[in-house]
């Protein structure tokens, strides 16, 4: 009695630990093949965080000129930024494939490396901002918060 015990206690643990690991590992493969609807996330963002300026939506066609990111890279995007007094944005692209989505993000670390320069003498209480933002890439989609709240944003995002 005391063997089928030990055995079938081991069986439960065994079980337990498998199902566990298979939650963790899988994660950044899923989110990877998960489809996202950028234009819902970054409205959430936008609603959810409390900002300390007033964020506005980027038109589309000023993506290139103060992103740096071509339409021919995604086929859809949602952006919102600050005015000149806080470093405070969100960007999320729908790419037109995983290639342009490295493409996207390695534009928006660019964005963030610029904007480090433009607000150290000019609102260096903006930096830790800047120094900490949430820059997610899953699959084809890329995600920016630049917030006081990641632990939110990176809720939101997913």
């Amino acid at each position: 009695m005391k063997k089928i015990l030990v055995v079938l206690l081991a069986a439960m643990a065994l079980a337990l630990a498998l199902v566990s690991c298979g939650d963790s590992s899988s994660s950044a493969a899923e989110k990877a093949e998960k489809t996202y609807n950028v234009t819902e996330i970054a409205d959430k963002l936008f609603k959810d965080i409390k900002w300390t300026d007033t964020l506005q939506p980027l038109e589309e066609d000023m993506v290139e000129n103060i992103l740096g990111i071509s339409k021919d890279l995604y086929s859809k995007c949602r952006i919102y930024e600050g005015g000149v007094s806080t470093a405070e944005e969100i960007a999320a692209f729908e790419a037109v494939d995983e290639a342009a989505a490295g493409k996207i993000q390695t534009a928006l670390e660019g964005r963030i490396a610029a904007q480090k320069k433009s607000f150290e003498d000019y609102q260096p209480a903006e930096l830790p901002k800047l120094n900490s933002p949430v820059l997610k890439k899953y699959g084809k989609y890329v995600f920016m918060c630049i917030s006081d709240y990641n632990a939110t944003a990176e809720d939101i995002i997913g």
